[in-house]
């Protein structure tokens, strides 16, 4: 009888850390505070691979961006940030804001392209979203960022979590 429940045991806590590994990756990628935050606002986040973007980007091909998009209720853009932007030109670019000019009536966002060697101005109606994290494309990573998803769009955690 006692190895029946030893082996049990065993079982049960095999299946629950292959159940958490999803989330486990998930945090280590993202951090808590922003997976927590895409249960509480799911909309406000999205993940994109294999875009076409302009060459001066720099994201490499074959990652995941989760962006953090400018309808979530907290977000802004700090110098440092990786942002996902329209181009003047046309088409999509990703960079990092070198600068911010808040002295005009519109924002301008300053970031410096990999081809350039003058900083370009960007606005905020351009900007498609802020990069919160980025991710290798492998097996495993796709398999949890699929599971995320499933459990964001169909699981409210804040349900389990609260006692209200």
């Amino acid at each position: 009888m006692k190895k029946n429940t030893g082996k049990t045991i065993i079982k049960i806590c095999l299946f629950l850390i292959l159940a958490n590994l999803p989330f486990l990756t998930m945090t280590q990628h993202i951090g808590i505070t922003i997976f927590l935050d895409t249960f509480d606002n799911p909309t406000s986040y999205s993940y994109l691979k294999d875009m076409t973007l302009t060459h001066d980007t720099t994201i490499q091909k074959g990652t995941y961006l989760l962006l953090q998009k400018p309808s979530h209720p907290g977000f802004s853009v700090q110098e440092g940030d990786t942002v996902l932007y329209y181009k003047n030109e046309g088409g999509i670019s990703c960079n990092t804001i070198k600068s911010i000019d808040s002295h005009t009536p519109l924002t301008a966002y300053y970031i410096t392209s990999s081809s350039a060697t003058e900083t370009t101005p960007i606005y905020q109606d351009y900007i498609i979203g802020k990069v919160v994290g980025t991710i290798d494309d492998n097996i495993w990573n796709t398999l949890s960022l699929k599971t995320w998803e499933l459990c964001i769009s169909n699981f409210n955690i804040k349900a389990v979590l609260t006692e209200n």
